[in-house]
């Protein structure tokens, strides 16, 4: 009897030992899978952070036009007259960077989240060049901001993608555009060029769903670039039947679109769609 009570609690020992060390080998995984993700996150956003302080401020002059003398039909000033010096942009914040980063087409930015990066533009035959890679073009899970094909900052509608990340980062709250509240307080965004600082104001956040490129279906990504007024109206009807907030004030012909896209599910994608104020 005492025996076999001896050999059972070996049993059980043996037993509580694989456990434990099921236990030690799941945690130890769990912890290197973290860390693998984790530390390679914070050096991207890092890369980031150090980017933002390359961006200095916009030097402006003001300078007086003169008159066009071919203008024959135009009255000398009076020596009294006061003119309106105009705004000239001398040197831009982002100078250095468009000067390091050849493919950089502007910097995204919304105001009260992490979103504030530059976005970046490919001419490679790779339309999603960037998916995966940084400013630098090297390998990052994060990828970066960038611009979809078939447009650009300049065309009538135009798109820029990124990773919906865990962490919050890249375009990790853009699905909170679908809460009104979270429209309310964040309609603005900022997206600058090299010269410009243009501001988006949000009118809807949609679902679509990611089609194969066989399916003869409308889809969203492709409706971009230069837009005639009925292809235009078509695509904000489209965002209309898949709104999950519509403000009511839809943009006009030919004011220019911004579409925000990211990822929702494997086969699904959320969008914010945003028209151009400034």
């Amino acid at each position: 009897m005492k025996h076999t009570q001896q050999k059972n609690r070996r049993v059980r020992s043996r037993i509580l030992l694989v456990v434990i060390l099921l236990l030690v080998g799941v945690l130890g995984f769990s912890l290197y899978q973290f860390l693998s993700v984790y530390i390679p996150q914070q050096k991207e956003q890092q890369h980031f952070a150090e980017l933002r302080e390359l961006i200095s401020e916009d030097v402006y002059e003001y300078v007086y036009e003169d008159p066009d003398p071919d203008d024959t039909g135009a009255t000398p000033d009076s020596p009294d007259e006061k003119k309106e010096p105009k705004k000239v942009l001398k040197k831009s914040k982002y100078e250095e960077l468009f000067k390091r980063y050849g493919d950089m087409c502007g910097w995204l930015r919304i105001d009260d989240t992490p979103v504030d990066y530059p976005v970046m533009k490919s001419d490679r035959e790779e339309g999603e060049y960037y998916l995966h890679r940084d400013v630098d073009g090297d390998y990052s899970f994060a990828g970066c901001l960038f611009c979809g094909v078939n447009c650009d900052p300049s065309s009538d509608i135009f798109i820029v993608y990124g990773h919906n990340m865990n962490n919050g980062s890249m375009f990790g709250c853009l699905t909170d555009y679908g809460s009104e509240s979270f429209v309310r307080s964040h309609r603005d965004i900022h997206f600058d060029t090299k010269d410009e600082r243009r501001v988006y104001r949000v009118f809807a956040a949609f679902q679509a769903t990611a089609y194969s490129k066989d399916d003869k279906v409308y889809k969203y990504y492709d409706h971009v670039g230069t837009m005639d007024e009925d292809a235009y109206r078509t695509a904000v009807d489209y965002y209309r039947s898949l709104a999950y907030v519509w403000t009511g004030d839809p943009p006009a012909y030919p004011t220019q679109i911004l579409l925000l896209s990211t990822c929702y599910t494997d086969k699904e994608r959320f969008v914010v769609a945003a028209y151009r104020i400034e």
